[in-house]
Formats: C-alpha cells, sequence, structure tokens
C-alpha cells in the first residue's frame, strides 16, 4: 500500500515532516493544552487536541544531555527512525497507531528536539480490557508476523486494544524488526513474550520458551529496586542513605531510617540478638541488622554488594515473581574506609506471625499451602539451601511467608535433586518439632508435585 508523499514545512526553527492532512492542524496542535502524560530530563511527552482530535506529542530533548546532540550528524535521531518504521508498516498494511508528524530543531552543536506527533486511539493496554477474545490476540500476532514483523517485546502496553470493538492496533513500535520471511522461531517468540502477561493459548513449547523469558525478565527487572526509578530511589536520611520503597516514605518511616540503631535499642522488640544478625520490630515494620562478621566479608561485599542490599533484591524478585515474603521497604549499609562493614534491611512486618514449627492452625490446609508455596518457589527458578521451619511463617490467614533469605539462590532452572534437598530439608525440621503426621507430608508432597507437574517417584526414587 503506497502512502501520499509527506509534505515538509519550517516552522519557528523547527523542520516538519507530516502527512499532507496533518499540514492546516499543525500549528493548532502545537499551540493547544498539554496534558503531561511523562516527563524527565530528556523526554516529554504530552496529550494535545485540536478541532475535535487528539494527539500524543513526545519531544526528545537532546540538548538537555551533554554532547548528545552531536552524534545525529552520524546517525538518525530514535524519532526520525520509529517514522521511517511506521510508515514500512503501514505500507506492508499492519495496524499502527497513526503517526502525524516528525519535527527535527537544529543547532549548530546538532539536534536539539526532535518531536514525534502520533495520533490517538480509544484503545487501552491488552491486559486491561474486559473479556478479551484471546484467540483473537492469536490472529493478530499471527497476522503482523506474516507481514515480517518482529517484535520480541509484546508486552500489553505495546498491544493496545479498542475496548468494545477489538481492534488492535501496535504502539511504541522501538525494538520492531521487518523482515521479508520472518522464521517460525520469530512467531514462537512472540507468543512467548505475550503469554508472559496473557493466558492466550500457545503450544508447551512455547509455553516453556515464555516462562524462560518471563524468568529473565523478572531477573532483570529486580535491579530497579538499587537504582532511582518510579517505585525506588535512593535518599540521604540524616548521614544515612538508602535505597527506599518511594511510596513507604513517611515522617515515622524517616526517623528509622535516620537513626536505625536507635530503633533496635529503644524501641523495637527483639526477635533476635546473634553474632551475625540483631532483630527488632515495632509498629508494623521489621529491621534487620547484618553484624560484623568476618574480615574476608568486607572485601567480597565490595564487590557482590552487602547482604541487606542482596536481601533487598531478593525479596523484591521475589514479588515480582509473586512468592509470599515480607515486603521490603528499605535497605542501607555502614561503611568503614569505604568497605561496609554492617547493614541494614526494613521491612513490613508479617501480622501474627507464626514459624511452621510452631504454626497451631489446622493441619492439612497448612500442609496444603507450604506445597504451594514451595511449588511456586521453584517453579520460579529459585533455589534455598537453609529452607529450614523457622525460615517460613505463617500469617493470621494461614498463608505461609518465607523469610531470611540468605540462602535463597536465582538459578532459573531448578534441578530435581535441588528440589528434592530443599523438601527434605524442610520436611525433616516439621517432623523434629512434630508437626508432620504421615498424612500431611503426603498431602504437602502431592500438592507440590501436582502444581510442577512432577512424580514424586522422581524426586525421590525408591531405594533398592
Amino acid at each position: 500500500m503506497a502512502l501520499p508523499s509527506p509534505k515538509h514545512l519550517n516552522l519557528d526553527g523547527t523542520r516538519w515532516e507530516m502527512r499532507p492532512e496533518i499540514e492546516p492542524l499543525l500549528r493548532g496542535v502545537l499551540a493547544a493544552p498539554a496534558r503531561v502524560i511523562k516527563e524527565s530530563a530528556p523526554k516529554l511527552v504530552t496529550e494535545q487536541g485540536v478541532a475535535n482530535q487528539s494527539f500524543y506529542i513526545k519531544r526528545y530533548r537532546h540538548e538537555a544531555v551533554p554532547l548528545r546532540s552531536l552524534k545525529f550528524f552520524f546517525k538518525p535521531s530514535q524519532a526520525r527512525q520509529e517514522w521511517r518504521l511506521a510508515q514500512a508498516l503501514e505500507e506492508r498494511g499492519v495496524p499502527i497507531v497513526r503517526h502525524a508528524a516528525l519535527g527535527e530543531r537544529w543547532g549548530w552543536t546538532g539536534l536539539l528536539e526532535s518531536i514525534l506527533i502520533t495520533e490517538a486511539f480509544a484503545g487501552i493496554p491488552a491486559n486491561e480490557v474486559v473479556a478479551l477474545p484471546l484467540p483473537v490476540v492469536v490472529a493478530f500476532i499471527e497476522r503482523i508476523w506474516k507481514a515480517g514483523v518482529v517484535q520480541r517485546d509484546l508486552h500489553p502496553a505495546n498491544l493496545l486494544v479498542h475496548p468494545e470493538t477489538f481492534e488492535m492496533r501496535l504502539v511504541d513500535l522501538h525494538g520492531i524488526v521487518l523482515r521479508d520471511a520472518p522464521a517460525e522461531s520469530d512467531l514462537d517468540a512472540m507468543l512467548a513474550a505475550a503469554h508472559m502477561t496473557l493466558p492466550i493459548p500457545v503450544s508447551p513449547r512455547v509455553a516453556q520458551l515464555s516462562l524462560a523469558m518471563r524468568k529473565k525478565l523478572l531477573h532483570a527487572r529486580s535491579r530497579r529496586c538499587l537504582k532511582t526509578n518510579r517505585d525506588f530511589a535512593q535518599k540521604k536520611f540524616g548521614a544515612w542513605p538508602w535505597h527506599v520503597r518511594t511510596a513507604a516514605v513517611t515522617p515515622a518511616l524517616e526517623t528509622i531510617l535516620r537513626a536505625p540503631d536507635d530503633f533496635l535499642q529503644s524501641t523495637a522488640q527483639a526477635l533476635k540478638r546473634g553474632r551475625s544478625s540483631t532483630v527488632g520490630a515495632a509498629h508494623g515494620l521489621v529491621l534487620k541488622r547484618y553484624n560484623f562478621k568476618k574480615p574476608l566479608n568486607l572485601l567480597k561485599d565490595l564487590f557482590r554488594g552487602s547482604r541487606a542490599r542482596r536481601g533487598f533484591r531478593k525479596a523484591h524478585h521475589l514479588e515480582l515473581a509473586g512468592v509470599a515474603t515480607p515486603r521490603v521497604l528499605a535497605a542501607a549499609d555502614h561503611r568503614v574506609a569505604g568497605l561496609p562493614s554492617r547493614s541494614y534491611l526494613l521491612m513490613e512486618e508479617i501480622p501474627d506471625a507464626v514459624d511452621a514449627a510452631q504454626w497451631a492452625g489446622v493441619p492439612r490446609p497448612a500442609a496444603r499451602a507450604l506445597g504451594e508455596l514451595l511449588a511456586r518457589l521453584h517453579h520460579e527458578g529459585f533455589t534455598h539451601r537453609d529452607l529450614k521451619e523457622t525460615n517460613v511463617l505463617f500469617d493470621s490467614s494461614g498463608v505461609p511467608h518465607l523469610i531470611d533469605l540468605d540462602g535463597l539462590e536465582f538459578v532459573s532452572e531448578v534441578s530435581v535433586a535441588e528440589a528434592a534437598a530443599n523438601l527434605q530439608r524442610l520436611a525433616r525440621g516439621l517432623a523434629a518439632a512434630g508437626k508432620l503426621t504421615r498424612a500431611n507430608l503426603i498431602t504437602f508432597l502431592l500438592t507440590y508435585c501436582r502444581r510442577r507437574h512432577v512424580r514424586p517417584r522422581l524426586l525421590f526414587p525408591t531405594r533398592a
């Protein structure tokens, strides 16, 4: 499908390339009141409208980053790349959110700003559509694949769906590759990416690929808790630099972060006072201090991160994977000569928590809940070398939570031997505490095996 030749216009120092029908609207769109959708120093996204039409305007403010504008003397900007890609997609008949105009403002130091205008589409992310026919999603993915589109980042926000007509369009084209003869593996990869967030029908092979992709994605995403972004930040309270969950910061929390040792000594109820760690709880919060243990650990932690930093990321990773664990709020290191001598981890307290050895609830549901927890843990690619009964806490509703994550490790694929070792470690502790009758053990193992689709004899082969 051939597209009409674009119009060109120089307006207030910006060179514009646009669809012919947009030319009479351009000045009005740029002058219209703006609703900010997203803003950072190098990028601004707004919604602006004119003549009953809405448009999204994405501004890449290259001059906000020193020297960035220079590189566009040698390569096209992201906005221009997307503009060209949008035209190529339309020529192939691929449904996309239509791109209306591209603007570039140049200076003697290079490209100062690039602007991309797209037409608004009355669609919402695919995972927010009520009663979305999932086979329609599969058919759409197969359609764009046949058109030569390879989009391996096919998450719901990149696939807009009209909530009434179920019309679908691609948005945010960054990452799309066009091929004349796409391979079957490209289709599998797109279906697998969509399957991570939408329960579309796929083959067992694609389901396995989707699970592997999801594990890799969540592991990478867990690093966000140690960076500054929408949900987390690095902030200083008093003399203490902390990694914090921004939505959790309150005046009361700040008081703890400014003087964590005072909280442990004067306010908190002591839960543990050991050589390696000290734990206290008060006001619905639990603070864990990892104490100085061995001189060699000072050097190790300099490269691998302190125990609190590692615990902060591990807990957030479990949270992303849907494995029950206390919600972490902040982590900090106390450094001597640049080396982390002790570290702190602050988390929410589990209400009325009782460890598995002391749990006095109904045994059969508790055994099933433990089986579910362990199956989820292994399904998501985690193993725990110290999975003892005191590291599992039941809340007041009988839901088990995993705590003390020092022995937790993400391995992506948990071997049969590792799974069996984890289960046996927990079973031995529960048996010693008098909490593991034969009936409860059978319930626990059957629940685990059903959820993980493994045979009990594979985990515990019969000895000759």
